[in-house]
């Protein structure tokens, strides 16, 4: 999921925007009592009265799914939302949920994806301000752990739009790849760079802070071979392979071994040490099905500059990446393989 969040101080635009008929509006959830939206407005002014200071008392928040997520019930929206509302400090306020259906007559194409509005007035029922300090980061650890709870699709966080995992090299060959299957000049359809592949899946493994046992193991599943460097009995750093690319933890995002403790994983000696051994020494990690990860949980799409999404979205009618049918790996060549760590 997609979060936005907007303030502002007029809640009567705001209203007629979420209740736009044009917009096919489908209230999920309310505690306001009004039925319309003159009533509605009333009500949220009423409140936001009695703190006349604040200026700008509206809250709007918008959601939007992944394409892949399909059509969502009421019911998984509306626990999306109240998780929301209740992760930001809102529970003592009034709240409107509003679902907007995919077809707009204001926009030239359909939405491919579901997606919902929230309405919150930051006065409370006391007639005091939340704070809203950090609310942008806020919303992005929400929507994380919602599409885990909900088994959605795991889209990247801003912070990991922004860092990309491509080079500037990178970038300028997936630009040739493209252009030179636009024109025909090749049969061979354009491909992300390893490093991509394997920073979005690192993001996976380590969506829930997990264990690095089980952080490891989930690598394995994505067929991403991860190597540490053990020096008198403590972990130094680590690598990994995909395929025939190596690559250093430090030239990722936060994937060095200092920075999976810091921003991860949890790590214990004791318990992690003997995953550690196993995936050093090329052997399966077991892992339990409830914690399983595929690459169908990844929007590869959100780590590829926008420029070449761009291009891609032109060039295949489909508008997606290939990502494991690409490098899938038999399992009985993947046990017995082993690389050479470079650190």
């Amino acid at each position: 999921m997609i979060g936005n969040i907007n303030t502002g101080g007029d809640f009567r635009g705001l209203v007629n925007y979420l209740l736009d008929p044009s917009k096919t509006p489908q209230i999920i959830d309310t505690n306001l009592a009004g039925g319309d939206r003159n009533t509605m407005t009333w009500e949220l002014d009423t409140c936001a009265n009695q703190r006349p200071s604040t200026k700008k008392p509206v809250k709007h928040i918008s959601v939007g799914f992944a394409p892949d997520d399909g059509q969502l019930d009421r019911e998984t929206i509306e626990e999306i939302a109240i998780a929301i509302i209740n992760g930001l400090g809102y529970d003592n306020n009034q709240y409107l949920v509003v679902r907007h259906g995919r077809v707009d007559p204001k926009h030239d194409r359909v939405h491919e994806h579901d997606h919902f509005h929230l309405l919150i007035n930051a006065i409370n029922f006391e007639g005091k301000r939340v704070v809203d300090g950090y609310d942008k980061k806020k919303l992005e650890n929400i929507l994380r752990q919602q599409e885990i709870e909900h088994s959605l699709t795991i889209v990247a966080s801003s912070e990991q739009r922004e860092y990309k995992a491509s080079t500037t090299g990178q970038t300028k060959r997936m630009m040739r790849e493209v252009e030179e299957y636009k024109v025909g000049s090749t049969t061979e359809r354009p491909t992300v760079p390893h490093a991509i592949k394997i920073q979005s899946g690192i993001d996976l493994a380590s969506r829930d802070r997990p264990s690095l046992s089980v952080f490891l193991a989930r690598l394995q599943r994505l067929e991403i071979d991860s190597k540490l460097r053990v020096e008198e009995g403590k972990i130094t750093g680590i690598s990994y392979r995909l395929q025939d690319f190596k690559i250093r933890g430090c030239k990722l995002h936060q994937a060095s071994f200092s920075q999976l403790l810091e921003h991860r994983v949890n790590y214990d000696f004791q318990k992690d040490m003997f995953a550690v051994n196993k995936v050093n020494q090329n052997e399966i990690i077991g892992l339990k099905p409830e914690l399983e990860v595929s690459w169908s949980q990844v929007d590869i799409k959100n780590y590829v500059p926008n420029q070449i999404k761009h291009l891609l979205e032109r060039v295949f009618d489909e508008q997606e990446i290939q990502v494991a049918n690409n490098f899938a790996v038999p399992e009985d060549n993947r046990k017995n393989r082993e690389f050479e760590v470079e650190f």
